[in-house]
């Protein structure tokens, strides 16, 4: 497997120094000059859009080093907000159909909040997120014959 490394280090290695990188990086990481020409509105919205994707990883990792209910109310807030700004990009990439555009982005709107609420009041009167991911995750599976 380290081998396998080697190779793909190298690899990368030698794509970086031929420049054909270049692009990818300039899409995932806009300069602050590529970022300027927008409006205010829309370079906040970008730089939150970059701040709840780190609170999210912060979360995560604080959640699975030490659960509580803060962590599981961060992850109530936090995860829903970016997979609305996610959902959110793919309507606006997929549906160009003048009247449902505001529509879907109401409904979108809707179930981001009522998802959020949701979460709340799980993480409050019932198991919350963390304890919750930690049982899926200890479901076996259980064999026909234990079932007789």
């Amino acid at each position: 497997s380290s081998g396998i490394n080697a190779e793909y280090g190298e690899m990368l290695s030698i794509a970086a120094r031929s420049g054909c990188l270049r692009p990818v990086v300039r899409q995932l990481l806009p300069s602050a000059t590529q970022v300027s020409h927008l409006s205010g509105s829309t370079v906040t919205h970008w730089k939150a859009e970059r701040y709840v994707s780190i609170l999210t990883v912060g979360a995560m990792i604080g959640a699975a080093v030490h659960p509580s209910l803060a962590f599981d109310h961060a992850l109530a807030i936090v995860v829903p907000l970016h997979t609305h700004w996610g959902l959110e990009q793919v309507c606006t990439d997929y549906i160009h159909i003048k009247p449902l555009i505001p529509v879907v982005g109401i409904l979108l709107k809707v179930l981001t909040g009522l998802t959020i609420v949701a979460l709340l009041y799980f993480n409050q009167h019932d198991i919350g997120i963390t304890q919750a991911v930690k049982d899926i995750w200890n479901i076996r599976r259980i064999e026909p014959e234990e079932l007789s």
